[in-house]
């Protein structure tokens, strides 16, 4: 698909034999862009859907991962109405790699019970410091291996592809409805070189705020469980929650990036350059909740309300909560207020020398991703009261108590707890690579190189002894709940109202306090890995067909580090694990005739687990009573998978493309969700297993064409159907795996005006997580207008989730009831000017 934000074109092959021909999605210059991109597209070796932005700020979206799910097969997840991580064709996150300039990115995230992913936070990645990325749906022997659904590869700029004393650079206002904050958003870029064009510097810097707030009704370990209430009646296996609230959370995101880049080329055939990119994400937020928590502190249930369903049978829809034994509190109004950072950091060299006969290429670097939660201070104020809840309605948590949320004299402090958390990700990288020409049979280009990689996560939470002995009261650190909290969101009888915390005053007095932290061992653990790549490939262009076909073996030791044992004698242990992948591939293009194009791709692929997947520790969070475990000894996800697709160039701005993809997966990892007892509680722990095999495979459907005079249409569609088993041949959810996903965009562009109006859609999924479970059906309507005063300045309005549309999560698929999430993150709107000179 080609076109505004959704456009593909590749370097064609006639042009630059020597580098990999892309689609890609031109935003600059929407109408000459359309035909300049199907023509490259039409004479690409291999499909590699891309984004490039030839002025700075150009990118379809705000945000790169908004913009990458506009491409046939690509979804995201949104965090706090943003999008955040991207999945293709039906695979998690966590199964798809992104690359900077070819080489790993390292990454962390600010939540303390956030678990260490390999999927790319795209929050730290603003769009004005990037020029293009390539999506990989099919591997090459050339490309990182490490991931099952596709690998985008992320690209900076380059001083000696610009213009000496280039300037460019924006200043915009963003507004979030819901926090009803106006916040900056600035960047800026400067290019130089010498009039030899032999040497160059680039130095680009951005500066983004946000305040935002999301608010949302909760809950959470929906499971089987046996329920005994005060009078001793006991039912057996019953489907009910441990506990919930009405929360509202906020935060003031302030993100800073720095890219450096020299470059020198002494001559045309030799060439190094220097990237350097430091991003920071200041990310200090608090969350109110008021929580219902059934059995917590002793107290039993008085009376419930029992219903049969179809999918998990008894179902706890409704209950009244009794008293807590010896005057515990047996509710609480709970506050979190943290301060969050993180940082990214990449040092990157690359020697590049065009030889007579040789092509050779040296890329040396260093990545790093650290940060979390420096503070997290949790605020428990209590009391021990009778209360009620209702979840038979769908989309909704409705609560009733003895005692009025909104009085802070009814609620005295329980506990006041400190925690911090700390995430390292970084990795070293050597990579060498050769090509040169060759006239052997079908095949004009020989490629080979070798890689060595060593990586490492490490994670560890510190935490200290809980302060009981205040004698504070919530009367005097509280304040009024603002208005329009949970506006739109439940029924009549949710809570909307209670006393929230002070939290500035909870943190001046709190941190005067003084606290001894300990490290909390369950929640460290190491993980390292040192990989050797090696590869072969070779360029096929023979009349009417080009293409290529190559070899990776990747040797992967990995040792995993964590504490295991009792409470109070745990030893940190190491255990390793080596293996050895082959994985081939071939990819070809076939011109059936001068208007139709088919391709064939075909590969073994493999995607190593998440870090918390392969790891023995276990993260316990005894106030929701929910956490996650690892497991060392668990395998890499292995696939086999082909691509068959058509195209055809109906009109000179004119295509419809259809693809099918096919993925055997050998085994896909599992998390199995068990009741474990820690520190005298119950509590679900859901760990990874090795599980059973099962199929991914699906439809791609794509149609463009400019209708008339600067109006144009693109439209995509994407049907996945994923099947898989557990272990006594009951059909399972797959992680991240919609089946329907559908993009429709309408552009406009005169010679001063442009626009886009594009709507996206993706239906339920599984998270892969306990929490939140499973996501509903999700439909996002955004759009932008630009007015081009001159050749040095455009004006620019863009609206996002303009509809409104909350994010839905329940327990499980078919278990709508059994709610975890109903969050609001409200419309964004951002008004501002780009300038160039």
């Amino acid at each position: 698909m080609a076109g505004l934000g959704l456009q593909s074109h590749a370097v064609m092959a006639q042009q630059q034999t020597a580098t990999e021909e892309v689609e890609t999605i031109q935003v600059q210059g929407i109408r000459g862009s359309v035909v300049k991109s199907l023509n490259a597209k039409r004479f690409s070796d291999s499909i590699v859907d891309a984004i490039t932005a030839e002025d700075i700020g150009k990118f379809p979206d705000q945000n790169v991962a908004e913009s990458l799910q506009r491409i046939t097969g690509v979804s995201i997840t949104r965090g706090y109405g943003e999008g955040e991580r991207v999945s293709i064709r039906g695979t998690t996150e966590s199964q798809n790699r992104t690359l900077l300039n070819g080489q790993a990115v390292g990454s962390a995230d600010w939540w303390t019970n956030s678990a260490p992913s390999r999927g790319f936070n795209y929050t730290m990645l603003p769009a004005e410091i990037v020029s293009g990325l390539e999506v990989y749906k099919s591997p090459q022997a050339d490309v990182d291996e490490g991931s099952i659904g596709g690998t985008i590869v992320v690209k900076t700029r380059k001083p000696l592809d610009l213009d000496a004393n280039s300037v460019f650079g924006s200043a915009m206002a963003q507004y979030s409805e819901v926090s009803g904050e106006t916040d900056p958003v600035l960047s800026g870029l400067y290019s130089w070189k010498n009039e030899d064009e032999t040497f160059g510097a680039l130095f680009s810097v951005i500066r983004q705020e946000r305040n935002l707030q999301r608010h949302g009704i909760e809950a959470w370990s929906w499971d089987h469980r046996d329920i005994t209430l005060e009078d001793g009646t006991v039912y057996e296996d019953v489907y009910s929650s441990g506990g919930g609230g009405s929360a509202r959370f906020s935060q003031e995101r302030v993100r800073t990036g720095l890219n450096a880049v020299l470059q020198w080329r002494p001559q045309d055939n030799l060439e190094t350059t220097l990237n350097i990119l430091d991003s920071t994400l200041d990310a200090d937020n608090e969350n109110q909740n008021f929580l219902w928590l059934p059995e917590y502190n002793g107290a039993m249930y008085q009376d419930v309300t029992i219903t049969s369903h179809n999918v998990v049978g008894n179902f706890l829809s409704a209950g009244t909560l009794g008293l807590a034994p010896d005057g515990q509190d047996n509710i609480l109004d709970e506050t979190k207020v943290r301060n969050s950072k993180l940082k990214t950091k990449v040092y990157d060299f690359t020697l590049k020398h065009d030889g007579d006969i040789w092509t050779s290429s040296l890329q040396a670097g260093y990545t790093e991703g650290s940060g979390g939660s420096q503070a997290d201070r949790s605020v428990g104020w209590g009391g021990n009261y009778v209360h009620r809840y209702d979840a038979s309605q769908v989309k909704s948590i409705e609560t009733s108590y003895d005692a009025d949320p909104k009085d802070g004299n009814q609620w005295d402090l329980s506990f006041l707890r400190y925690d911090n958390n700390l995430a390292e990700d970084e990795e070293y990288y050597l990579q060498s690579d050769f090509s040169r020409s060759l006239d052997l049979a079908v095949f004009d280009k020989l490629k080979f190189g070798v890689k060595y990689r060593d990586h490492s996560r490490f994670n560890t939470k510190n935490t200290t002894d809980a302060r009981t002995d205040l004698n504070w009261s919530l009367a005097d650190y509280s304040l009024a709940m603002p208005g329009g909290f949970l506006s739109g969101q439940g029924t009549a009888g949710t809570l909307r109202d209670y006393a929230i915390t002070d939290s500035d005053k909870v943190r001046a007095e709190g941190d005067a306090l003084g606290w001894n932290y300990r490290v909390l061992k369950a929640s460290t653990f190491e993980v390292e890995e040192k990989i050797l790549a090696g590869y072969v490939m070779a360029d096929i262009d023979v009349e009417g067909m080009r293409g290529n076909l190559g070899v990776r073996v990747v040797q992967t030791q990995q040792s995993s580090s964590a504490y295991e044992g009792p409470t109070g004698e745990e030893l940190w242990v190491t255990k390793d694990k080596d293996y050895l992948d082959v994985l081939p591939s071939l990819n070809l293009a076939i011109d059936l005739d001068d208007d139709l194009i088919m391709r064939f791709g075909a590969a073994r692929v493999m995607s190593r687990p998440d870090y918390t997947d392969m790891t023995a520790s276990t993260s316990y969070n005894t106030e929701t009573r929910t956490g996650d475990g690892g497991n060392p000894n668990i395998d890499p996800y292995y696939a086999n998978q082909f691509d068959l697709s058509i195209e055809w160039y109906f009109s000179e701005a004119g295509i419809f493309s259809a693809a099918y993809f096919h993925k055997d997966i050998q085994s896909f990892v599992r998390d199995v969700t068990s009741q474990e007892v820690f520190e005298g509680r119950e509590i679900s722990i859901s760990r990874p297993t090795n599980g059973q095999g099962g199929t991914i495979q699906g439809i791609e459907l794509g149609y463009q064409q400019e209708l008339y005079q600067g109006i144009g249409l693109m439209a995509n569609y994407t049907f996945v159907d994923g099947e898989a088993k557990d272990a006594q041949g009951n059909d399972i959810t797959i992680p991240g795996n919609s089946e329907h996903t559908v993009n429709v965009s309408a552009y406009y562009e005169n010679e001063y005006l442009s626009g886009r109006i594009s709507y996206n859609y993706r239906t339920g999924y599984d998270s892969g997580s306990a929490w939140p479970g499973y996501i509903d059906d999700y439909g996002q309507l955004d759009a932008n207008i630009s007015y081009k005063v001159n050749d040095n300045l455009t004006l620019v309005l863009e609206g996002i989730n303009l509809t409104d549309e909350l994010i839905f999560s329940y327990q499980e698929k078919g278990v709508e009831h059994a709610l975890t999430g109903l969050y609001r993150d409200g419309r964004r709107y951002v008004a501002g000017m780009r300038f160039s000179f």
